[in-house]
């Protein structure tokens, strides 16, 4: 008997120990609605490549707990998995790569001779049998179910017919999964003849067919739910997102249908956060924000168990909680995203993406890699959404003034430690999430900028800063050199400019802009403190108005700077006057001097 840690009640269990073969030839799987995606890693998939292929004898690969959700008399029952999904699916995509492999080897090496073409296909088939079977009506099944399309066209079934469905976070997974060991098994056996091919391939079938584990079964349903839960505290891999996906399908309601509803809506919302994230925590940070930008914040390793005693036992508020992350993700999937436009206005909808100076903030942000103030990107966001109280000019303001701190706080200066700036934001957007008056709002807005102000990095440093920031395509850099000289970075630093002082409107697209040395690249050396990469001497132009100037004389861009609506500040004006026809290192160094003193007195002023 196994008692379940959360409601300590007692849950009857039995076992038995199983290699994969007999789990493939005896049972089918499938995972469950309320379980996570594949998400074992490079590092993972080494650990079973060595351990379960490479072993000398017979490896214990861990436990499965499974429940019997479909019960059959005359053929294998159908296993939900709780636990041990990833060990299943991972030796389910290493047989489907050794099945490939055999079915290659028939095409490659057909008519040779010694080479048995039977024998291949043969070995083909009967590695397939471990990931499709048929019942006694030729029934085909496949022997683990999973929810992603692409592990049946792919894994299980490469002769269906494709559904053209996009891949997720775990589907891309999968994929990734299987081209390691392709990479593996193909390094393995390419000095081999083709009958060494084969007893190799065999070889190594046998070495995960032979992996053994402990199939633990339960009763029901309603125990899986508990044992999942019950998991993460003996310490199992199992991710906030995971824990809150379970609690959700379990606690809004027992209908099936229902479950299968809340789970489907469950995968649209990881879908929209994932997007093309490559961190598997994104849809655990996304939980956390989200909670931090409506209420006191909470360290994410203790957030579960404050989402379960908020939502309790009642199933509204499960189904309330899971509307309120459905409707951040509106919001979070825009966020870190560096090529982020802005949306059409729609009528009658109060959207922030839809204002230009909004996007642009969250553009900068994802352009400095801060993620630190989503908490209060949602905030006001929803908030403006929402409600009436907060007004489209503080809108941007908040976002204006979170923009400008983080500029000269992380991309200029670096200045280490968000903890107590991660603070700042939660409190503010709990404080504006709590607003019920106009006047809430304003006082919160003026409270954030006296604090942001207040832990602004030294001028001087950031000065100094500013006046080393610099473009240099054409170089071997360091990936500290790259950070600070990426072409959108300084593009988003040469068009800000160019917006103060209303030359161009809020909104454009970055990518449409090139960065022209006003002394050419030509004449610099390979030193990146070249004054010819400097901020100084550099300007904004559209890309078809720069390949069109090439490398003339100021004297002769200038017009044509203008009319590109370049900022043509008092340094460049002189420059352009100056009989000499491109600018010294002096004219370039006090440009850079210019620029920052204005950047730091105007542009990103708060």
């Amino acid at each position: 008997m196994s008692e379940a840690a959360s409601n300590n009640e007692l849950i009857p269990i039995e076992s038995q120990t199983k290699t994969i073969q007999t789990c493939f030839q005896q049972c089918l799987y499938e995972v469950p609605n309320f379980q996570r995606p594949y998400s074992w890693s490079q590092e993972q998939l080494t650990d079973f490549w060595d351990d379960v292929i490479l072993a000398k004898g017979d490896f214990f690969f861990g436990s499965t707990v499974t429940w019997v959700s479909e019960k059959r008399d005359l053929f294998n029952d159908t296993y939900s998995i709780i636990d041990g999904q990833q060990r299943l699916t991972t030796s389910a995509i290493l047989l489907s790569v050794v099945r490939d492999a055999f079915n290659d080897l028939t095409i490659k090496y057909a008519g040779t001779e010694d080479f048995s073409k039977k024998v291949a296909d043969s070995q083909a088939a009967t590695t397939q049998k471990y990931l499709m079977v048929e019942d006694d009506d030729g029934k085909s099944h496949p022997v683990l179910r999973r929810p992603e399309k692409m592990f049946y066209e792919v894994i299980q079934n490469p002769n269906a017919i494709p559904s053209g469905a996009k891949w997720n976070g775990s589907a891309v997974r999968i994929g990734e999964a299987r081209a390691f060991f392709e990479s593996k098994i193909l390094a393995a056996i390419k000095e081999l003849t083709p009958n060494e091919q084969v007893e190799h391939l065999k070889w190594i079938r046998s070495n995960a067919l032979k992996a053994r584990v402990i199939q633990v079964e339960l009763a029901s349903e309603e125990d899986g739910f508990l044992v999942f839960e019950t998991l993460n505290t003996r310490g199992a891999d199992l991710r906030l997102s995971d824990l809150v996906k379970n609690l959700l399908i379990r606690g809004a309601t027992t209908d099936s249908d229902d479950r299968q509803a809340i789970a489907d809506r469950w995968d649209r919302l990881v879908d929209r956060v994932q997007l093309d994230r490559a961190n598997t925590d994104v849809v655990d940070r996304f939980i956390w924000q989200s909670w931090n930008s409506r209420r006191e914040a909470v360290k994410e390793p203790e957030l579960f168990k404050v989402i379960r005693r908020f939502v309790d036992d009642s199933p509204a508020a499960h189904l309330s909680y899971l509307q309120e992350l459905e409707r951040d993700t509106e919001t979070y999937e825009w966020l870190e995203a560096e090529h982020i436009q802005v949306q059409p206005k729609v009528s009658g909808i109060r959207n922030a993406f839809a204002v230009p100076e909004f996007v642009d903030s969250v553009r900068a942000l994802a352009i400095f890699n801060v993620s630190v103030a989503n908490s209060t990107i949602l905030a006001v966001a929803r908030k403006f959404r929402e409600t009436r109280l907060i007004k489209q000019a503080q809108v941007i303001e908040v976002l204006r003034l979170v923009e400008s701190f983080h500029f000269q706080y992380t991309a200029l200066t670096n200045s280490g430690s968000t903890g107590g700036t991660r603070g700042r934001y939660n409190r503010f957007a709990v404080r504006l999430e709590e607003a019920t008056s106009a006047s809430d709002v304003a006082l919160a807005i003026q409270d954030l900028k006296e604090k942001l102000r207040a832990s602004l990095p030294d001028r001087t440093r950031a000065r100094q800063a500013f006046c080393s920031l610099f473009y240099a395509p054409s170089l071997q850099l360091t990936q500290a050199q790259k950070s600070r000289s990426r072409k959108i970075f300084i593009a988003y630093v040469l068009m800000s400019f160019a917006k103060l002082e209303g030359l161009l409107p809020a909104g454009q697209n970055l990518t449409t802009w090139s960065i022209e040395h006003i002394k050419p690249q030509a004449t610099a050396s390979a030193n990146y403190r070249d004054p010819v990469y400097s901020i100084g001497n550099l300007t904004l132009l559209t890309t078809r108005l720069n390949s069109s100037l090439g490398d003339a004389p100021l004297s002769s861009k200038a017009a044509a700077l203008k009319k590109g609506r370049a900022y043509f500040d008092s340094e460049l004006a002189k420059w352009k006057e100056s009989a000499t026809i491109f600018p010294s290192d002096a004219q370039i160094e006090a440009r850079a001097r210019l620029l920052a003193d204005d950047a730091l007195d105007r542009v990103w002023n708060l």
